[in-house]
């Protein structure tokens, strides 16, 4: 996000022409145009999502179609005014290859359209606009994942084999092409159209239907959300309000600030960690609030709790913020962070591409998918290596802790430390974007990490030898049981706090 004294390029009406009622609330706080407009919305959206549950709880599918999408499409005016076209142009093209490409292909056309028209506006943006605000290209961003998503399960419902699919796409698989108003609402509905998260179709489709949450057997009602939403309603606030406070006094230009790098290697690093972390602190707000929009609205239920039958409100969850912040490992980090764009890459990118660039190709299209700027190539490809050698890491090593519980304590706190540098060393280009700046962290630890990652995934197996597979499953499934029975004596713990902070 831009700082608070940054002013957007208001003039650049080709991705952001805003409404400008709230311009003398901006000028009195100091707050830019485009931050004020993107916080209303997203409270406005959180009081009318618990009146839609309640207004539209026995309504048809079509009108809540109808009113989801045009409160959608009247939020999306005031954020971004006429540049909202791009969202049309990208939604309703894409909809015509839908409906005139063979199942068979689908999924690729809409992918090479969707992804085209998203990587046009942002080579325009990159080129003439030089300041950063939160203009359309956001909200294009998550439509160009619902699209691609819904046109995969397209593929998968109607132009495969049944017995090809996995158990999530069989579960997800569209079986007949949406009509123009359901995938109007699946696009615009005014839960996700701003930030996100995405979904699969199925589930939107479901939640249209009044199908989506069950009846709580001992009242005969629908499970209530509102607790749920109200607990990450205020978690959000909360980072919010620590970013407000601390973020003056540790922005990530601190990184590279001159008083900053005359300290030693070790209090640099923890200022930079630090950094980092406040950062991150605007994207767990956004992700937050919008997954509690979805949830005081009725959406976003993924079940009950195996061993307190609690009704789980995870479904539209894009951020675990403890997991990001202590995972123990780098993969659990990334598996953590932006849910559904891991999710989306997953079932788009890498269950459709076959051979050894999977890893590869995922991360480039995540790269694509953010922007042209330079940053972001550093930052995904240097995370694609890390995230092998990771691996690579847990193969060889984590086996040989297992049998000491100091050991394996001692692992988890040296693979959270490693995790927590790692994520702030790839990060920096992401911020900076450009290429210069960008080589700032490389060129100080003389891209040390770089080299120790190449070491451990190309040689580290020849001296630490991975298990064996045999003893590796065998020592999985303990593992797994091991994390079923914590993670099911944890959810007894405040079940509704956990969820609202880590989901």
């Amino acid at each position: 996000m831009s700082s608070l004294n940054d002013e957007p390029d208001e003039n650049n009406h080709i991705f952001y022409d805003p409404v400008t009622i709230l311009r003398p609330i901006s000028r009195a706080t100091g707050i830019n145009l485009d931050q004020l407009n993107f916080v209303t919305v997203l409270l406005l959206s959180y009081g009318l999502g618990y009146w839609f549950r309640l207004q539209f709880r026995d309504a048809s599918r079509t009108t809540r179609a109808a009113v989801t999408t045009s409160i959608g499409l009247l939020f999306s005016y005031f954020c971004y005014g006429n540049a909202i076209v791009h969202l049309f142009i990208n939604g309703f093209g894409s909809y015509l290859f839908m409906i005139t490409v063979s199942p068979r292909h689908v999924h690729k056309a809409v992918f090479a359209f969707a992804m085209g028209y998203l990587l046009l506006i942002h080579a325009y943006r990159w080129m003439y606009q030089k300041t950063y605000c939160l203009d359309v290209t956001g909200s294009m961003m998550v439509a160009v994942g619902k699209i691609t998503l819904l046109a995969s399960a397209i593929h998968d419902g109607m132009g495969r084999e049944e017995k090809d699919l996995n158990s999530g796409q069989k579960k997800d698989a569209v079986k007949e092409i949406p009509s123009v108003l359901d995938f109007a609402s699946y696009m615009f509905n005014f839960q996700t159209v701003v930030c996100g998260p995405m979904s699969h179709y199925s589930t939107w489709s479901s939640f249209l239907d009044l199908e989506h949450v069950p009846k709580n057997d001992k009242t005969g009602k629908p499970y209530d959300p509102t607790s749920t939403a109200m607990l990450k309603f205020q978690v959000a606030i909360g980072f919010s309000v620590v970013f407000t406070i601390i973020s003056p006094y540790l922005p990530m230009s601190v990184i590279s600030d001159p008083a900053t790098n005359e300290y030693n290697l070790v209090v640099w690093w923890l200022i930079s960690v630090a950094a980092s972390t406040v950062h991150r602190l605007p994207y767990y707000f956004a992700w937050t609030i919008s997954d509690a929009i979805c949830n005081i609205s009725g959406f976003g239920f993924d079940g009950l709790a195996e061993d307190t039958l609690e009704p789980k409100w995870s479904k539209t969850t894009n951020v675990k913020p403890l997991r990001v912040e202590f995972g123990q490992n780098y993969k659990e980090m990334v598996d953590n962070w932006n849910i559904w764009t891991v999710a989306w890459l997953r079932r788009v990118v890498y269950e459709r591409v076959e051979g050894p660039y999977r890893t590869l190709a995922v991360y480039v299209t995540g790269a694509v998918w953010h922007g042209l700027a330079v940053g972001y190539y550093f930052s995904f490809l240097t995370s694609a290596l890390f995230t092998l050698s990771a691996a690579t890491f847990r193969r060889c090593m984590r086996h040989r802790f297992l049998d000491n519980s100091m050991h394996k304590l001692m692992y988890d706190i040296f693979g959270m430390l490693v995790s927590k540098f790692a994520i702030g060393y790839i990060h920096w280009p992401f911020y900076v974007m450009h290429f210069w700046p960008s080589l700032f962290m490389y060129r100080k630890l003389f891209m040390i990490p770089h080299m120790i990652a190449l070491f451990v995934y190309l040689y580290l197996p020849q001296f630490f030898p991975p298990q064996s597979k045999s003893k590796s499953l065998g020592s999985s499934a303990i593992t797994d049981k091991t994390s079923e029975l914590s993670q099911r004596s944890s959810t007894r713990i405040n079940s509704s706090t956990r969820t609202a902070i880590e989901k």
